[in-house]
């Protein structure tokens, strides 16, 4: 049974107004709609129940016997997604994901998923997902941006710029892994546990794992999280893709408004986020903590929106047509 990998999500509609409001400034006010989708908390719950199907469906193949009416019970639930259903669980349980899996069962009538996995069997590969997704769309934007560039103004050296932008995130998404299915400590033992110890058929779960969201690497030793140099280097290269973006808005003639007022800001922003990313680089190894979850929920997405908005900002000071990804609302410099 072939898994379908993790789709684009669409832009948000009215009715989810609710799913998706934060009070993010950059995600509420300069950030394109794709990409507050991406770090919806909507977009993280579907990408979770995607990912246990997968694994469920990997483990039936692997002999862990399941009817098959639970999938179909599973599938149908994916989509029903109620936050405040979610939270009112979380604050009994105490427990975000533990929540999140009471209420995925709950909608299906089953209790067959997480099975032989640990918090960040889930956690980090989604929140990887989403970094991956995020990378994706700025890529594109940039190479569709780069055409559209020179077709418009006929900026050969303007497209340049921003092929060589959208090329260095290629290059990263070559080179990023999926931290994979390894278990509380990295050796994925609940896993083995359930397979009667069969580590080909731990393999073969962790490939279908990797296909399924995207990734064409996968890392062989972590302990429970993945090393967070990832993140540093993700944040890193974001701020180098939104500088060498961000160059080709022109200042404003004459000593009127500088329309690279908003760039500057962005890149204050991206540096602050790379900051926060190196100093949990080397330090979390075994175990995650708030310390560390905190940050990465604020930096991650963060130095995604501000990236975004900076094309958003290039965008409109070349005066080329939207492309992908339009913003909300004009960027107040």
């Amino acid at each position: 049974m072939t898994e379908p990998r993790p789709a684009e999500p669409a832009a948000p509609r009215s009715s989810d107004a609710a799913d998706t409001a934060c009070p993010d400034v950059l995600a509420c006010e300069y950030a394109s709609p794709r990409i507050a989708a991406i770090w919806s908390p909507r977009t993280q719950v579907v990408l979770e129940r995607r990912l246990w199907l997968t694994v469920l469906r990997a483990q039936h193949a692997e002999g862990l016997r399941v009817p098959d009416q639970v999938f179909r019970d599973y599938a149908r639930a994916v989509d029903r997604v109620d936050l405040a259903s979610i939270r009112r669980r979380e604050h009994a349980t105490r427990h975000d994901l533990k929540a999140r899996i009471e209420e995925f069962n709950a909608l299906a009538g089953h209790q067959h998923i997480h099975k032989g996995l640990t918090s960040c069997d889930i956690t980090d590969n989604i929140a990887q997902t989403r970094v991956r997704m995020s990378l994706r769309h700025l890529r594109s934007r940039a190479a569709v941006l780069a055409r559209a560039a020179g077709a418009e103004t006929g900026g050969a050296a303007t497209g340049a710029v921003l092929g060589s932008a959208a090329a260095a995130l290629d290059a990263l998404l070559e080179r990023y892994p999926l931290r994979g299915l390894k278990g509380p400590v990295g050796t994925a033992q609940d896993m083995l546990d359930l397979l009667g110890g069969d580590r080909a058929a731990l393999a073969r779960i962790e490939e279908r794992v990797a296909a399924h969201l995207g990734f064409p690497r996968v890392l062989r030793s972590v302990g429970q999280l993945y090393f967070r140099s990832l993140d540093y280097e993700v944040l890193s290269s974001l701020s180098e893709f939104a500088a060498r973006a961000g160059s080709l808005v022109p200042a404003a003639p004459g000593g009127g408004r500088d329309a690279r007022g908003p760039v500057r800001s962005f890149a204050v922003l991206l540096r602050g986020y790379t900051a926060m990313a190196a100093q949990l680089a080397g330090e979390q190894w075994n175990e995650g903590d708030v310390s560390c979850s905190v940050v990465r929920r604020i930096a991650l997405p963060g130095a995604c929106y501000a990236a975004d908005a900076t094309l958003n900002t290039v965008e409109r000071a070349l005066g080329v047509p939207r492309q992908l990804g339009v913003p909300r609302q004009a960027v107040r410099g």
